[in-house]
């Protein structure tokens, strides 16, 4: 019996070092994000009238991009003019979720002349 007591006082020393380390961690990491990341960049989002798109200037000049990504909202549209469904641009951009996807669509659908003419400053040229 005086083993199991020991041994549960051992594993509740353990779990308050390990909760006590995470939450150490957790301080650093905040302050880290703080470092990198400017002030201004978080209260400069724009939110747009859709959950997942946003604008932020210092991504893609402000770009519309899906929400805490880097994936401009005219890469999907692009997908999904060359005849690619929302499921196979889900597969093809696995950091991406199906909603993330349709609400892009659905961006483009509201604001067609924006992100076309996002499509076409990022066009590569073809040498004839």
């Amino acid at each position: 019996m005086s083993q199991q007591v020991f041994n549960m006082t051992e594993l509740s020393l353990d779990i308050q070092s390990v909760v006590k380390r995470i939450d150490a961690l957790d301080t650093e990491l905040r302050q880290l994000r703080q470092t990198l990341l400017p002030m201004d960049t978080t209260q400069s989002r724009k939110p747009t009238d859709h959950p997942y798109v946003e604008s932020v200037p210092t991504i893609l000049g402000g770009e519309p991009v899906i929400k805490n990504t880097r994936t401009p909202v005219r890469a999907i549209v692009e997908r999904w003019k060359f005849g690619e469904t929302p499921e196979e641009i889900e597969r093809n951009l696995p950091h991406l979720r199906l909603a993330q996807i349709f609400d892009a669509l659905g961006y483009y659908d509201d604001h067609r002349e924006e992100i076309e003419k996002h499509i076409e400053l990022n066009r590569v040229p073809v040498n004839d």
